[in-house]
């Protein structure tokens, strides 16, 4: 099975993206519920920095990624 992270992005206050990455997101994961948890991200600040302030959602995604191994002789 490959994995999978939940991928949420914000532009910053200047205008850069900053994703937020979560492994294994929940199964059945709705847009309402991203959406709902990124605007209580930025209604509360949780994040702050290096990264700078989050000012807006720009997206997210789900990312899966298969790892294939290769044997060694």
């Amino acid at each position: 099975m490959p994995a999978k992270t939940l991928e949420m992005r914000f532009l910053n206050e200047e205008k850069r993206i900053v994703t937020i990455r979560l492994p294994e997101p929940k199964e059945n994961l709705t847009s309402q519920e991203v959406s709902a948890a990124m605007d209580e991200m930025l209604t509360h600040s949780v994040f702050s920095g290096s990264a700078s302030v989050l000012e807006t959602k720009e997206g997210a995604r789900i990312v899966s990624r298969a790892v294939e191994p290769i044997p060694l002789a």
